[in-house]
């Protein structure tokens, strides 16, 4: 997901970049407390009638869930933030805060959309500058990635 926004004082433009993220963390513990009810009680059927084994599974089997979607919402709380002044270019990346931060001056700065190394694999968009390249957007779609080149390109020849 794009959203770009023009600073009026300066004339800078600022681009945040995040990942598409579709489910709320309340829609997650929803769809988690509804598997819990769904795997408890299969397990305490299967204990009623002696599998009492199946009941340790099927908590195993949530905690793996649980897990999995943390790692998710993990990953899609990363942001890049792409500042473009009249003189510099900075890019900003973290999951909480700023974790890595580049400044270039923006003569310097070249943008590139590079084609798939192989059959499926995503475009490699970058700013590169010295022979030197940053991949950016690592988790748009194709068609974002796209048009985030257009906009960097647009951008940078415009200054």
């Amino acid at each position: 997901m794009i959203e770009s926004e023009r600073d009026p004082q300066t004339g800078g433009k600022r681009i945040v970049l995040k990942p598409n993220a579709s489910l709320t963390r309340w829609q997650a513990r929803l769809l988690l407390g509804g598997f819990a009810l769904v795997l408890a009680s299969i397990g305490s059927a299967f204990a009623f009638i002696g599998c009492w084994f199946v009941l340790p599974f099927a908590g195993a089997e949530w905690l793996v869930l649980a897990y999995c979607f943390s790692l998710a919402f993990r990953q899609s709380a990363v942001r890049e933030v792409i500042t473009v002044t009249d003189a510099d270019v900075m890019l900003e990346r973290g999951i909480r805060g700023p974790e890595q931060t580049y400044r270039f001056r923006r003569a310097w700065l070249g943008v590139s959309l590079d084609g798939p190394a192989a059959a499926g694999h995503p475009s490699r968009l970058c700013l590169k500058r010295h022979g030197r390249k940053i991949e950016i957007g690592r988790f748009l779609v194709e068609s974002e990635r796209e048009a985030l080149y257009r906009e960097l390109k647009k951008e940078l020849m415009n200054g």
